[in-house]
């Protein structure tokens, strides 16, 4: 547990600019994407922005009080809040309490606002396999000791499933993986869920058509410009506008109606636009810059006597920002098939703003309570 000391240190400097520079880059973004799209479906341009600033605000609060909060005390809710995470995925699969959007019942909706209970699955479920796994850590070479985890994916991945989110499923699927590996599960039996879990994509693709048609678009979306190869070839062309400088701030032609969803999950394309390929090259660095260094606060963590839960929580929460951005990226990119991911911290969405920056207020905790090499500050607290 940490000191009285050590709580009122302040968070890695370099952490705290770099969550900064991505929030204030995104709200930008998501204005200059969305303010056409916004007076003409809302009769105000600021629509989107100001309701994004909203749910910043609500997010820095939550990571407030992450960052303030007694870790230790809260492993005690780290079953229980499994156990809500679950049974809210499992409500809002009911009829009549699920708000459905575009043929997913992924929401719940509390009067104008709604919100995702799969963005609280996966800081609950960090938050119970780092307290589990450093509890049973040694344990772990013995495969019936993962036997409980695996009965739990199976659960959170029914639910997934059964909200058509299979994209949160292959997130989640490779967090776990890692948190496992890292808390000394032998890399052998990481193989396992892997040899299970190709199989079972390819099952879960092949019995809905609108995810063959997808991985179909992927493969060659020109086959279908006007169908499902539509959202992949505007964001391409997006992309390709951009060139080496972009066409400037706010000049993008794509946003103009034909990339749909310029805001949201594909807001990179939007920026590749106008920035160009420096732009989107700064943004994927800063990116890069962030998962490196909250890896680093999770090795340091380590470190310490007593340290295997919060290193492994550290793990968890930048493997999830960090394996989202890859996904995002690669969607819009071409890279892969469409997922619905959305870019954390920069697309709009408010349940993943407000839950991302909690769980980097947890990340801001545990970095304020170790010494980093080379950290040229700290950020006020």
């Amino acid at each position: 547990m940490l000191t009285k000391t050590q709580k009122l240190e302040s968070p890695d400097f370099l952490l705290f600019f770099l969550t900064v520079v991505l929030v204030i880059s995104g709200l930008i973004m998501i204005y200059s994407a969305s303010a056409i799209l916004a007076h003409d479906r809302y009769g105000s341009s600021y629509y989107f922005f100001l309701r994004q600033l909203m749910w910043i605000c609500v997010g820095s609060a939550g990571m407030w009080v992450a960052y303030r909060a007694d870790l230790e005390s809260l492993r005690a809710l780290a079953v229980p809040g499994l156990f809500l995470g679950l049974l809210l995925m499992g409500l809002v699969c009911v009829p009549g309490i699920g708000r459905t959007v575009g043929g997913a019942q992924r929401w719940f909706r509390l009067g104008p606002l709604s919100f995702q209970p799969s963005e609280i699955l996966k800081i609950v479920l960090v938050f119970y396999l780092a307290d589990s796994l450093d509890r049973r850590k040694k344990l772990l070479s013995n495969w019936q000791a993962l036997v409980p985890y695996g009965i739990i994916t199976l659960i959170w991945a029914a639910l997934l499933q059964k909200q058509h989110d299979l994209g949160t499923l292959v997130l989640l699927g490779l967090v776990t993986v890692l948190m496992l590996i890292l808390a000394g599960m032998p890399f052998i039996y990481g193989l396992i869920p892997l040899s299970v879990s190709i199989p079972l994509i390819i099952y879960l693709v092949e019995s809905a058509s609108y995810r063959m048609k997808r991985i179909s678009a992927f493969l060659n979306p020109w086959d279908d410009p006007q169908g499902a190869g539509f959202q992949l070839i505007q964001s391409l062309i997006a992309v390709g506008n951009g060139g080496p400088f972009g066409v400037g701030l706010s000049n993008s032609t794509q946003k103009l109606f034909y990339l749909p969803a310029p805001h949201t999950d594909f807001i990179f394309a939007i920026i590749a636009e106008e920035l160009g390929l420096i732009g989107a090259g700064t943004l994927v660095f800063v990116f890069g810059v962030f998962v490196l260094r909250g890896f680093k606060v999770a090795a340091a963590s380590s470190q310490r006597e007593g340290g295997t839960f919060q290193a492994l929580l550290a793990s968890g929460i930048t493997a999830l920002i960090g394996f989202q951005a890859i996904m995002n990226l690669g969607v819009v990119t071409g890279l892969l098939p469409t997922k619905g991911i959305p870019l954390p911290l920069i697309s709009y969405g408010g349940s993943s703003m407000v839950f991302t920056l909690f769980s980097i207020g947890i990340l801001f905790n545990i970095s304020s309570g170790v010494k980093l090499s080379s950290a040229p500050q700290r950020a006020t607290a």
